[in-house]
């Protein structure tokens, strides 16, 4: 799972000129993901790539390590509390 840097990926949307649906249809997931994609929600790297490059940008380039980070680091504390 990985989430991307909202700012560059509203960007990118804003430049594409097209619609949550016609950006779902062209990167051929749903629209609910291109909505978690857009709020920086975790998706599946397969639907975040295919997303992005929908877009026109590398996924590489917009992934949101830091949050990512975070993320892994709840879920294990939340494991390790649950012990």
């Amino acid at each position: 799972m990985v989430c991307g840097k909202v700012e560059i990926i509203i960007s990118a949307m804003v430049k594409s000129c097209l619609s949550v649906q016609e950006i779902a249809e062209k990167a051929g997931v749903s629209a609910n993901v291109v909505y978690r994609v857009r709020k920086g929600y975790m998706v599946k790297m397969e639907r975040f790539g295919k997303v992005c490059r929908a877009l026109g940008i590398a996924p590489e380039d917009v992934l949101d390590h830091e949050k990512m980070q975070r993320f892994k680091d709840r879920k294990c504390y939340g494991m390790e509390a649950s012990k």
